[in-house]
């Protein structure tokens, strides 16, 4: 019976759109079909978007855009059910992480023949990371540059670090917000920050240079040394200690876990709530900082959590890979398959890993790869539990015995990475690759009956990892919680020459910009008798002229040449808003989007969500578990499509 009201009342939602698409029907055959769903700005965007378009490049082909609104809970049901019927879309949208689900379930069609014809649409210096995201190759199961187009972005949806600037003003920290090439004139006093501030403006600052870095400590900065909560102290801010938060130079990870330590209320509780389990600090905060995702740790040290070991679909998790990463630090740098890397490029897998005759490697249960040879040594279930270890390849370790001479840089693996990431919200007892966690950050289940940024705007949070589709809701929460709020570049992979002392921006060895972000895109129903009509709608959306539209009106472009020419409502942007913009040329889809699935995440994300990270169950206890049940499920990918 729930089901079949369920039907009932998806079938009562969509007449109105039957009727409505049937009235099109018998009329001008060039007639496209667009269905859509969102918030009020959204509607209103594509509203102006179809009215453009049928003004300008419609009205000179013969095209005709209808806009049909679907109510935004049942939109993804009612194109399934209308999927094959004529008075279904012929255009409609798709986020990432139904994208290959989608297509497997022949949703929508492949549209690279049609988009190849049409040659009268300027796409401009569209994004590759936002445009690359769409392509499919349904037999390998890979998404290369040379794999059939399915789609054009439309929206793209960048992420940030959002702060609670009244709160860090409150704690005594001192905010700037100053680029990283214009410090130096900064600290002279010849230039003012971005906000129209002299470092004279700010008179604690007398004295000091500020070093270039997200968040400077002038007496005693935290950073890791094997033993993570050892070195954390109290800023001494009325022995004369100072704090910086510079809003435009990304924090690394001893950084943001400095500052998120301030307002966690294990390390900062509230007169009173020492005792307590679950201690606020004097500012209300519960914690300091929270990121759902582990893209700025693992992505900014080069590695991934899944790499095709053969490029034709042979997926392996990685997530746990202990081999060091490495990154381009000269001109270039040529890889063990002939990939010539660029500087500040990574290494990729395949080109890092000492791989003889294009062998396939095989992964063990903890993570490390072995050679397929005779060798391999396997327990009395069958996993493979040692061998011959590949290892690096020769060429990267070459070049690393060059030592100061050398164009590489060795950065943590992966490995590394993600204990890093998962150590935030763990508990402190909880037992992490051999040592404990930090509980600078919510869990995962805190949020299972409120939004992160409701946590957010509520005051039990200062920092959070979010897109830029909140920034319209935080500037209403802003305003009736009575705070100021901005944005930050993501955390990064950065490590200073000496970490102990506090003026020292020397870097060491430095990871990559790295970070999700959202896309919301346009496809073309299967089936649809207007195909070529509505990709050539879809190429003009994604192009310059329906762009510079969509920016007029407060959405980020997805050409790089637009960005300054976004106009948003008065209030609605943050000050460092850039940010967002900044991003958006490094940020990639979410690993969510990787499958056409996310069968292959639950296998190691479940138990460590809700036992490794509240201390039930031991990091060693999950691992080899995860890794195996990953891999076999990764296995049935392209094995079922061949």
């Amino acid at each position: 019976m729930n089901k079949i009201k369920k039907i009932l009342v998806i079938l009562f939602s969509i007449l109105p759109m039957i009727l409505l698409s049937s009235c099109f029907k018998g009329g001008n055959k060039n007639e496209v079909q667009f269905w859509v769903y969102g918030t009020s700005e959204q509607l209103n965007m594509y509203s102006a978007l179809a009215q453009e378009f049928n003004d300008t490049y419609g009205k000179d082909h013969d095209i005709k855009v209808n806009i049909s609104q679907l109510a935004n809970g049942s939109y993804q049901n009612t194109i399934q059910i209308m999927s094959t019927s004529e008075s279904g879309p012929d255009v409609f949208l798709i986020g990432d992480a139904e994208f290959k689900g989608w297509i497997v379930g022949g949703y929508f069609d492949k549209i690279q023949e049609e988009f190849d014809e049409i040659t009268d649409i300027d796409l401009g210096d569209i994004m590759p990371n936002t445009y690359q995201r769409l392509r499919y190759d349904l037999s390998t199961n890979t998404s290369n540059p040379s794999d059939p187009l399915y789609g054009l972005p439309l929206d793209a949806q960048p992420t940030a670090l959002y702060y609670n600037e009244t709160m860090f003003k409150q704690a005594g920290i001192i905010i700037i917000s100053v680029d990283e090439e214009n410090l130096d004139d900064w600290n002279s006093g010849k230039v003012a920050d971005n906000c129209g501030v002299y470092k004279k403006d700010i008179p604690q600052l007398n004295g000091i240079d500020v070093p270039k870095k997200g968040y400077f400590r002038s007496i005693n900065p935290y950073y890791y040394d094997g033993e993570y909560t050892k070195e954390w102290q109290l800023p001494d801010f009325e022995g004369g200690e100072i704090c910086v938060f510079n809003n435009r130079i990304s924090m690394n990870w001893d950084e943001v876990e400095d500052l998120a330590m301030l307002f966690s209320g294990d390390y900062n509780p509230k007169p009173g709530d020492e005792n307590k389990s679950d201690p606020k600090t004097s500012f209300g905060t519960y914690y300091g900082y929270f990121t759902e995702t582990w893209f700025s740790y693992g992505w900014s040290v080069g590695g991934d959590c899944l790499n095709d070991m053969t490029g034709e679909g042979d997926w392996n998790f990685t997530l746990l890979d202990p081999n060091p990463n490495y990154i381009v630090t000269g001109d270039s740098f040529t890889g063990r398959t002939g990939k010539v890397y660029k500087k500040g490029e990574a290494i990729a897998w395949v080109d890092k890993m000492n791989i003889i005759d294009n062998e396939v490697l095989v992964p063990d249960i903890y993570g490390d790869y072995v050679h397929n040879n005779n060798n391999i040594k396997k327990n009395s279930d069958g996993d493979v539990i040692g061998g011959d270890y590949a290892g690096i390849w020769t060429g990267i370790l070459n070049e690393i015995a060059k030592e100061d001479n050398s164009v590489l840089v060795e950065l943590p693996s992966e490995r590394t990475a993600f204990c890093r990431y998962l150590k935030l919200g763990a508990k402190k007892n909880a037992k992490i690759d051999g040592e404990g966690g930090l509980n600078i950050s919510p869990n995962p289940n805190t949020f299972n009956t409120r939004t992160t940024i409701n946590y957010f705007f509520s005051g039990n949070l200062a920092l959070l990892l979010n897109t830029s589709i909140y920034m319209s809701e935080l500037s209403i929460a802003g305003t009736d919680y009575g705070f100021e709020w901005d944005i930050a570049p993501l955390v990064k992979y950065k490590e200073y020459k000496d970490p102990s002392d506090p003026m020292c921006d020397d870097v060491k060895a430095e990871g990559i910009d790295a970070g999700y972000s959202n896309t919301i895109s346009m496809v073309v129903r299967n089936g649809s008798s207007k195909k070529k009509e509505s990709v050539a709608f879809i190429k003009w959306c994604a192009g310059v002229d329906a762009q510079r539209v969509r920016a007029k009106l407060g959405f980020f472009p997805i050409q790089k040449s637009l960005l300054n020419e976004i106009e948003f409502k008065e209030g609605v942007a943050p000050s460092n808003v850039r940010v967002f913009s900044d991003s958006l040329e490094y940020l990639r889809p979410g690993d969510w989007w990787y499958m056409p699935d996310t069968l292959w995440v639950q296998c190691w994300c479940l138990d460590l969500n809700a036992e490794v990270r509240n201390g039930t169950k031991t990091f060693a206890e999950w691992y080899s578990p995860a890794i195996k049940k990953t891999n076999e499920t990764l296995s049935k990918y392209s094995t079922f499509r061949r």
